[in-house]
C-alpha cells in the first residue's frame, strides 16, 4: 500500500451490532487504497473484537489498538491519532456511514484549499441502525451552515464526519480534551478556529444514526451536553473578544448589538426566510445576541448593562459573584 493520505478513527464501546457495517462502509470508499482504518477498542464488553480480527486478516491498512478499561471517546481518538500516518484525518464513528465517494470529496476540497484547517458537509439524520442510503425513506438533512466564527460559537459547524489535517495534531500540538465526555470534538474545532478557517462542502456526504431510544451518547445525558456546550461556548467567545482590537471589537459589538436592538418577530421572519431558501446562511436566535452582547459587556466590567441584556430578553440566569466575575448558565434556545 501507498502512503496512505487518509487516516479514519474508529473508537468502539458495545458497538458489535454497528462494526461490521462501519467497516464495510470505508472499505467500499472510492479512495480506499489510500486510507488506513485505525480501530480503538475501549474496553468493550461486547464481541467486537471477533469482528475485527477477520478484517486484519485481509487488509493491511487496517490498525487495531485495545484497552482494557473503557475511556471517553476523546481519549480513544488521540490514541488513534498518535499511530497514523495519514496527512489528513477523521473520525468514523460506529453507527454512522458515508456516501462512497465522502472521503474522495472531502480529501479534494482539502487539497485545493491549502488554507483551510477542516472541511465538512451536510448529513441525513436516519433511526434506522446500519442503513444504507436507499433505506432512508423520509431524508430529514442537517444543514450544516457555512463558517463564520460567529456562528461557531452559537453552535457546532463541523458535525461528526469532518475531515481535518494531521498537522494539527504533530505542529500545532491541538488535541481533543479527554477530560471532556461529549463536546470535545467541538472543543477541538473551536481552538483550531483561532488559527485556521474552515471550509464547507456542500451537499450531503452522508447520514447520521439518531436512536430512536437516545442511546447517542451526547443524547444519553442531556444536562452533560448543555453544560460542557456551554462551557465550550463561552470560553470561546470570551477568548475571540478578548484577542479583539479596538477597531474590530467596535465593529463587532456594533453588529451584535444591531440585532438586540430589532423585535424578536423581525428576527424570527428573517431567520425562518433564511432557512427555506439559505440554509447554510441561517442566522442563529434573537437570544444569542441578547447572550453575546452580555458576555460583551461583561469582559469590559460593565456588569449592570451585561445583567440588562439578559433581563431584557428573560433569559433563564443564575448570577453568582465570585472574585468579581460573574458565572452564569444560560439557556441558548428560545
Amino acid at each position: 500500500m501507498n502512503q496512505p493520505l487518509v487516516s479514519t478513527i474508529i473508537s468502539t464501546y458495545n458497538s458489535e451490532e454497528f462494526i461490521k457495517g462501519r467497516l464495510d462502509n470505508l472499505i467500499e470508499q472510492t479512495i480506499f487504497d489510500r486510507i488506513e482504518i485505525i480501530i480503538v477498542n475501549s474496553g468493550s464488553e461486547q464481541n467486537e473484537e471477533f469482528i475485527i480480527t477477520k478484517y486484519l486478516s485481509k487488509h493491511k491498512n487496517i490498525k487495531y489498538l485495545k484497552t482494557e478499561k473503557r475511556e471517553t471517546i476523546y481519549k480513544a481518538w488521540n490514541r488513534g491519532i498518535k499511530i497514523s500516518s495519514g496527512k489528513y484525518i477523521t473520525n468514523a464513528n460506529t453507527d454512522d456511514r458515508l456516501r462512497i465517494d465522502a472521503l474522495e470529496i472531502l480529501l479534494r476540497k482539502m487539497e485545493v484549499n491549502n488554507d483551510c484547517a477542516i472541511a465538512y458537509a451536510d448529513q441525513y439524520i436516519t433511526n434506522i441502525p446500519n442503513a444504507a442510503l436507499n433505506d432512508i425513506k423520509k431524508k430529514k438533512k442537517f444543514n450544516r451552515l457555512e463558517y463564520s466564527r460567529i456562528k461557531l460559537f452559537f453552535g457546532y459547524l463541523a458535525g461528526p464526519q469532518s475531515m481535518w489535517r494531521s498537522s494539527l495534531h504533530f505542529n500545532d500540538d491541538i488535541w481533543f480534551d479527554e477530560k471532556l465526555e461529549v463536546a470535545g470534538d467541538y472543543d477541538f474545532v473551536c481552538r483550531v478556529a483561532e488559527k485556521y478557517p474552515l471550509i464547507r462542502v456542500p451537499g450531503v456526504l452522508g447520514w447520521y444514526y439518531k436512536s430512536d431510544q437516545n442511546l447517542n451518547k451526547e443524547l444519553q445525558n442531556i444536562d452533560l451536553t448543555t453544560s460542557e456546550t456551554y462551557q465550550i461556548q463561552d470560553k470561546y467567545l470570551r477568548r475571540y473578544i478578548n484577542s479583539l482590537d479596538a477597531e474590530n471589537f467596535n465593529r463587532f459589538k456594533s453588529d451584535i448589538i444591531f440585532w438586540t436592538k430589532l423585535p424578536k418577530l423581525l428576527v424570527g421572519a428573517i431567520r425562518k426566510f433564511l432557512e427555506k431558501n439559505f440554509p447554510a446562511y441561517q442566522l442563529p436566535p434573537k437570544i444569542f445576541y441578547h447572550w453575546t452582547a452580555s458576555v460583551i459587556e461583561e469582559e469590559r466590567g460593565n456588569l449592570a448593562k451585561s445583567k440588562k441584556f439578559c433581563v431584557d430578553y428573560n433569559i433563564r440566569s443564575s448570577y453568582i459573584n465570585m472574585n468579581n466575575q460573574i458565572i452564569r448558565i444560560n439557556s441558548l434556545k428560545d
